[in-house]
């Protein structure tokens, strides 16, 4: 599941630059949403799409510090990556459980992650 605070076309955009694009069966934005993060909605819109699963089944992987304060909201676990170019400290202060330096260092250390440790459905 993908949920962005992007707008839809933005999102399909950085979806083709990231080659990501076959990678997503489900996807929400800000254009599904009234209010976009820090507030919960994105996430929210994307639990529903997903029958909402339980919170403490979710974990979201975000890179800046209102996608943590988002997921906290909604009550869902969140990994910070560094390439948004927030600090570590920020993204822990935030509510981080775990920091990845982007998504191919989450990948390599994937089994040591958060992820591995229980069955989840990435939001």
């Amino acid at each position: 599941m993908l949920a962005s605070s992007a707008k839809g076309a933005e999102l399909k955009k950085y979806k083709q630059i990231a080659h990501i694009d076959d990678l997503t069966q489900y996807e929400t934005s800000s254009d599904d949403v009234d209010r976009s993060k820090p507030s919960p909605d994105v996430i929210e819109k994307a639990m529903a799409t997903l029958n909402n699963p339980l919170p403490e089944t979710v974990i979201m992987v975000g890179d800046t510090p209102w996608d943590m304060i988002a997921a906290s909201t909604a009550e869902v676990q969140s990994i910070g990556v560094l390439c948004g170019g927030f600090p570590e400290s920020e993204l822990r202060s935030a509510g981080a459980i775990a920091i990845y330096r982007d998504p191919a260092d989450l990948l390599a250390q994937f089994r040591h992650s958060a992820l591995s440790d229980k069955e989840v459905r990435a939001a």
